[in-house]
């Protein structure tokens, strides 16, 4: 079944691809037969062409031409503007065919244009191609530029010894641009439509709508080679064909500079592109390392401070279970503040004394206001380093308390930032639910109790709400982090000599 137009060019500006030919996709390589081309498609493509040949024979032999060599002359540039193809962009190029076109139809009427039409048909495309788009192409070309030079003449009158060099001639040159436009996409678009069963405003719309400025500009050039060619002779015509050539040339030497610009902007978008997938690479390693860095560091202040094993750790993924739940987005600034916070909420602690750290019964006043220091000293120690500066807010406020008796600013509510208010729920329960050398560890469901019991006092409400809504993914945690501490112990235990 044919799915592609029928021919490659009728009469006038063109667009290549498909843009006022009919054409059929080439055979497969391996495919020895041509597409079946649809009756109606083949009846219409042969009554087109009949009708073609009627005309040749019926105009042709009533040519008048006083100097046959001006009349070969023009006819030979018009079948070379019809070879002639200004490119658009893409692969979509125009024809000036019409400019020939005009010209024969003014100067000698339906006879010249029924004798010139078929060579240009024929001259058009050169490629081997299936007979019956040659057969479309031949009587397409005669019919559209014999009933054009007929409305010429028509409106012309009798010529007499030359064309009337007065202002009738632009109206009758558009008039001929309307009816050379109408017959040709017509003619066109009744082929594309039977072979393609697509409708006749699809096929318009998508390949002969934006060509009228080309019909109107190639139209009323084509007048003007006439008009030159009638009056002055071959310095006239040659006036007029090289501003299309020129402009041929000139739009060719933009179109192949612009493509080979657009080619090394690509070029440097796909180097560019490379670089910012290795930049993300390197930024995926370096986050990696300062994650990993920070992991370490903290599991050397836990066991300084003596807490018990993966402290911060699990704390900080408590945090981000109930920040979740509050609508922190993963991967954001804020969730990555957020983690690095909880992490080193007591990096602080360096700058206490292991006396006051690790000293075994309560801590007298002065040794409170030492400890008490410590939040201050770690948002000092990382607040200048560019990627924990939103961590240090954190660190500063992470001993705060919701009803503003906590320290060291004794900030409440809001005041807080929202990782220190989730970090003090999230430390708390942690705390409970370890042992310590002054107690047993609390169950999970006892020290839920005590945090909802302490709601709005010592926790903001909004972050109680959010740990219960985590509490079963809590659990998990705690018991993943369990079972791997249980690993650990078990591996490094003593084996029993064989």
């Amino acid at each position: 079944m044919l799915n592609a137009p029928l021919h490659d060019h009728a009469p006038g500006p063109q667009a290549e691809p498909d843009a006022n030919i009919v054409r059929l996709p080439e055979p497969a390589p391996l495919a020895p037969a041509e597409p079946e081309v649809p009756r109606r498609a083949m009846a219409y493509v042969i009554g087109v062409f009949i009708l073609g040949v009627a005309c040749i024979g019926y105009f042709a032999p009533t040519l008048d031409a006083d100097d046959p060599w001006r009349f070969v002359v023009l006819a030979a540039i018009a079948i070379a503007f019809s070879r002639t193809k200004i490119p658009i962009y893409g692969d979509t190029a125009v024809s000036i065919g019409m400019v020939g076109d005009v010209s024969v139809a003014f100067l000698y009427g339906p006879a010249g244009a029924a004798i010139v039409s078929p060579i240009a048909a024929l001259a058009w495309d050169l490629e081997a191609t299936p007979w019956y788009k040659r057969l479309f192409n031949v009587g397409s070309f005669v019919i559209v530029n014999v009933v054009t030079a007929g409305v010429i003449q028509a409106l012309l009158g009798t010529r007499g010894e030359g064309l009337p060099v007065d202002a009738w001639l632009i109206p009758i040159a558009l008039m001929a641009v309307c009816t050379y436009y109408l017959m040709n996409i017509s003619m066109v678009t009744a082929a594309v439509s039977l072979s393609t069963q697509a409708s006749i405003g699809e096929v318009f719309r998508e390949k002969f709508q934006w060509l009228i400025p080309h019909y109107i500009a190639f139209g009323l050039l084509g007048l003007a080679v006439a008009v030159a060619y009638d009056g002055l002779g071959y310095a006239g015509l040659l006036a007029f064909i090289a501003p299309p050539l020129m402009m041929r040339l000139a739009i060719k030497q933009y179109i192949d500079k612009t493509a080979e610009n657009v080619e090394e902007l690509k070029k440097r978008n796909r180097e560019l592109q490379k670089a910012n997938r290795d930049i993300l690479q390197m930024a995926d390693q370096l986050r990696e390392t300062y994650d990993g860095t920070l992991e370490a560091l903290v599991s050397a202040l836990d066991a300084r401070d003596r807490e018990t094993k993966g402290h911060s750790l699990r704390v900080a993924r408590y945090m981000m279970e109930i920040a979740y739940h509050l609508g922190v987005q993963p991967g954001t600034d804020e969730w990555v503040d957020m983690q690095r916070g909880g992490l080193l909420h007591d990096i602080g602690k360096i700058g206490v004394s292991d006396t006051i750290l690790h000293k075994p019964g309560p801590l007298t006043d002065d040794e409170w206001v030492d400890m008490r220091r410590h939040p201050k000293i770690g948002f000092d120690m990382i607040k200048d380093i560019s990627f924990l500066s939103g961590a240090a807010d954190i660190v500063l406020a992470h001993h705060e308390r919701f009803d503003g008796k906590g320290y060291p600013n004794g900030l409440k509510a809001d005041e807080i930032p929202l990782g220190a208010r989730i970090f003090v729920l999230a430390d708390t329960f942690d705390a409970m639910t370890s042992d310590r050398p002054y107690r047993r560890a609390l169950s999970p469901e006892v020290s839920r109790e005590e945090i909802i019991r302490c709601s709005g006092t010592q926790f903001d409400p909004r972050c109680v709400q959010a740990f219960l809504l985590a509490w079963e993914r809590i659990l998990e945690i705690r018991q993943e982090d369990w079972d791997e501490e249980t690993e650990h112990h078990a591996a490094a235990a003593p084996r029993s000599a064989a």
